[in-house]
């Protein structure tokens, strides 16, 4: 038998932003930066991350009996791709949700070196990695990440009353095709500490924290439904509603979601008729860029989603 080897994409919420924590639809893309995940004889697994140790040790059902007689050897993850060099060789982490694509990596290897290919077992190993990644976070995090790395395509997704739902998007034809990128803030955000920011203010008593929370779960279903399915007009009227409602929770939770350079950004490409806004937690890691925007304009990082 060879040496067996996954590729997990990054990924990316276009929309959905904290909404999701608490019931809302998130649109969620696979990023083209890829995690490497081969089986090895030559890894230490005393310097395994806590994802991988514990998605290497978690029993699955299904494969259990080939694992038994051929045992899992090691594993080696390759990051190169979810990070980014600078020109001062200052090595700093993307923010494409490497911890996902950790526990989809190790279950899918070890679904394909028991014979169960990836497309075929998507949704079992998303629900392994969603239960094995959810463990090692304490609980954090909706999954929206790991059912996007999973899937490997574009999805809504909403996590409500215990249930997750996850659809695969299709591209109407009849919707105006945008181009989407991914620019690198120059930042790391600090996403754990942004997160408890917002739901320590959920649980203030601050008596506008409900009515933002219902208009921002609101508008990120809004514009969930029209994400590659309508004219650019529709599209940009809900995005910038969505944007302008996470801006004022972010405000009143004292999360710091805009930097300059989401302004500058969001200046530049409104006046080439797009739109840009901060991704994921905010605070920096990637800026999405929506619309034909000149990108060869920017000395920033760029990386063009595919859909």
């Amino acid at each position: 038998m060879g040496v067996t080897s996954v590729r997990v994409p990054g990924k990316v919420m276009l929309t959905g932003e904290y909404s999701v924590l608490h019931g809302g639809t998130a649109v969620v893309l696979p990023v083209p930066r890829y995690l490497t995940v081969t089986e090895s004889d030559h890894t230490d697994p005393s310097k395994y991350s806590p994802v991988i140790r514990a998605a290497a040790g978690f029993p699955i059902e299904e494969i259990q009996e080939f694992e038994c007689e051929q045992k899992l050897p090691g594993i080696e993850v390759d990051y190169t791709e979810f990070y980014h060099k600078n020109s001062a060789g200052k090595i700093t982490k993307l923010g494409l949700g490497s911890s996902a694509a950790e526990a989809v990596g190790a279950v899918a290897l070890r679904f394909e070196r028991a014979g169960l290919s990836w497309d075929d077992h998507a949704e079992m190993i998303a629900a392994y990695a969603d239960h094995i990644h959810r463990g090692v976070q304490g609980g954090i995090g909706s999954g929206a990440d790991v059912a996007t790395c999973a899937f490997r395509r574009p999805i809504k997704f909403k996590h409500s009353h215990q249930e997750i739902l996850v659809d695969q998007i299709e591209y109407s034809p009849d919707a105006d095709r945008l181009p989407l990128n991914l620019v690198w803030s120059g930042h790391p955000a600090n996403t754990r500490d942004m997160v408890d920011r917002f739901e320590s203010w959920l649980r203030s008593g601050d008596e506008n924290a409900g009515k933002l929370m219902r208009q921002l779960n609101k508008a990120a279903s809004d514009v969930a439904h029209l994400w590659f399915r309508s004219k650019t007009d529709k599209l940009f009227t809900h995005l910038d509603k969505f944007v302008a409602t996470l801006i004022a929770c972010a405000m009143a939770a004292d999360i710091p979601l805009i930097l300059p350079i989401h302004a500058e950004l969001a200046d530049w490409a409104e006046k080439h008729g797009g739109r840009a806004k901060p991704t994921g937690a905010g605070g920096g890691d990637m800026i999405l860029l929506v619309g034909d925007l000149p990108v060869d304009q920017l000395e920033y990082p760029v990386i063009p989603l595919e859909y």
